[in-house]
C-alpha cells in the first residue's frame, strides 16, 4: 500500500485522492488478530503542506469477535480513522513519521493504526445479559434452573443485619 508522492510536492496544498482494497493477510502478522480473513479497504487523500506529506483516510474492515458477557461469536465492522504527517528531514519532530522522498508505505501505519484501535470489549447486543456464574447457561436463551436466591457470603452479614432490624 504505498502512495507515490513525487507529484504532490510540486503542488503545495492540492490533494491527491488514493484507495486501497486488500487481504488483512497483506499487512504482515495479522493471524491472531479477528479481522485476519477480512478485506482491508483504505480511502483518503494526501497532500504537501509546504514542509511535510499529510495523509489522511478512513481504513475499513470486518472482524469476528467474541461477546465479552456470554462468549457468542459477532461480527463486528470496524471504521478507523487515518491521519499521519511525514517528512524526509535527518530531524524529524516527534510526531512526524519518516518517508524517502518519492513514496510513503501505509503498510505499518494501517496495521497499528487498527491494532492499536481494537475494541476493549464487544458485545452481541446492548442488553446482553451473560453466562450463568453457577451453571455456564446462556442466559439471553433464557433463565437456567439455578436458584437465585444464595447471597454472596461476603455479603452474609448484612442479610442478618437486614433480618434482625425486620424483627424488631
Amino acid at each position: 500500500m504505498k502512495l507515490q508522492v513525487e507529484e504532490a510536492l510540486k503542488e503545495v496544498g492540492k490533494s491527491f485522492p488514493f484507495s486501497f482494497e486488500c487481504p488483512a493477510a497483506e499487512l504482515g502478522e495479522v493471524d491472531d488478530l479477528p479481522w485476519k480473513d477480512a478485506t482491508v479497504v483504505v480511502d483518503g487523500a494526501y497532500w504537501f503542506d509546504g514542509n511535510h506529506m499529510v495523509v489522511q483516510g478512513t481504513i475499513k474492515t470486518t472482524g469476528m469477535y467474541t461477546c465479552s458477557r456470554c462468549l457468542s461469536p459477532v461480527s463486528v465492522d470496524r471504521n478507523e480513522t487515518l491521519s499521519e504527517v511525514y517528512g524526509t528531514e535527518a530531524e524529524l519532530p516527534e510526531d512526524v513519521l519518516p518517508y524517502n522522498g518519492e513514496y510513503i508505505d501505509l503498510t505499518e501505519t494501517i496495521r497499528e493504526t487498527l491494532i492499536l484501535s481494537e475494541p476493549m470489549r464487544v458485545l452481541c447486543r446492548p442488553d446482553c445479559k451473560g453466562l450463568c456464574p453457577q451453571c455456564g447457561a446462556n442466559l439471553n436463551d433464557g433463565p437456567c434452573s439455578c436458584p437465585t436466591d444464595k447471597i454472596d457470603p461476603r455479603l452474609e452479614v448484612l442479610a442478618q443485619l437486614l433480618r434482625s432490624k425486620e424483627e424488631r
